[in-house]
């Protein structure tokens, strides 16, 4: 399985990483919000697990995730996202900071695993 994680912060980032590389037999690539469209398109993801604050339901970002064709899993601070993203149904949102757990699970169910 290949997981791409973006965040804002690349702490948060790297505990992600962890929880998910004790997790599963995995490849992890950390990519910035900068930088995460051009690893979309340069590589094949079956999970992205991406901040919530990074995407909107209808531009450029949204486009792009949708087109990637990866399960998605959001992450974020704010608690009217748990309840779900608008434009984005049945995508599990996982509040942070995280329970292991709640990420792992998320994470597999994205993977269809």
């Amino acid at each position: 399985m290949r997981i791409l994680i973006v965040d804002q912060e690349f702490l948060v980032a790297m505990e992600v990483e962890r929880v998910l590389a004790e997790a599963f037999a995995c490849e992890i690539q950390i990519a910035t919000p900068r930088n995460y469209p051009v690893e979309l398109e340069r590589r094949e993801f079956d999970v992205v697990v991406i901040d919530s604050t990074l995407i909107d339901g209808k531009g450029e970002a949204a486009r792009r995730l949708r087109a990637a064709g990866a399960g998605l899993v959001f992450t974020t601070l704010g608690e009217e996202d748990m309840a779900g993203m608008d434009g984005w149904a049945g995508v599990p949102v996982v509040a942070k900071p995280f329970n292991d757990h709640h990420l792992v699970e998320a994470v597999r169910n994205a993977a269809r695993i």
